[in-house]
């Protein structure tokens, strides 16, 4: 399987070659052609009970496409979000991601979700209760309307909910309401002797909501 991100950073498209017998699992809608005849089948978002779990108490999808070339000859599909925006890839080998909800775009074989606990405080904000947690040994494509940034924390780090978009499973998260936006404090990792470890993390450089918020101030 090949992987080519083009159109970067403001259009972002995800190149895929699929080699007979491989699959990616998409969002739905994301597919924005292809160059052959692919076979495309709907489930659930992991099991049926996280799912359903996720959709209700997180925000996120509750349905995925899975893109299979069932034909002898290779295939390339493209897709992208709905949005302008970028795309990044994941390795899931240097570790377990957590995503906010909307900021999945596709996984490969070997990528397993999971529901993971988020906190009253996620719940507070409006992030839910559960966050979508991928582990295994695959890759996973996130899509954000920003410029994504990958930057690893090692002192408090504050910025708007809308910037977070992806963090290691324990990275520590503190929220706190304000009057025009929702400022979360990413922090580092604390090992068995209190010292601190870095955290991975995921941000972009825009949001969708200050975009709309611009547009509002125009009129």
């Amino acid at each position: 399987m090949l992987f080519k991100v083009r159109c970067r950073p403001a259009f972002a498209a995800l190149f895929v070659t699929l080699n007979p017998g491989e699959k990616i699992t998409v969002k739905t809608g994301s597919l924005v052609s292809m160059d052959g005849e692919i076979t495309v089948k709907t489930g659930f978002c992991g099991a049926w009970q996280s799912a359903l779990l996720r959709k209700c108490f997180g925000g996120t999808d509750i349905f995925v496409d899975s893109l299979i070339n069932e034909t002898a000859e290779p295939i390339t599909v493209v897709l992208s979000q709905t949005t302008t925006g970028d795309i990044e890839r994941i390795d899931l080998s240097q570790g377990s991601i957590c995503l906010r909800p909307g900021v999945f775009l596709a996984y490969t074989k070997g990528v397993k979700i999971e529901n993971r606990w988020a906190g009253f405080g996620s719940w507070w904000v409006g992030d839910g209760l559960f966050q979508t947690q991928l582990k295994g040994k695959g890759r996973v494509f996130i899509a954000a309307y920003g410029g994504i940034i990958k930057k690893t924390v090692y002192q408090d780090l504050v910025m708007t909910q809308e910037h977070l978009l992806a963090y290691h499973p324990k990275t520590p998260l503190k929220y706190r309401k304000e009057e025009a936006a929702v400022k979360i404090t990413v922090s580092g990792m604390k090992t068995k002797n209190k010292r601190t470890k870095g955290t991975l993390i995921y941000c972009q450089s825009r949001t969708f909501q200050g975009l709309i918020n611009y547009l509002r101030s125009l009129v």
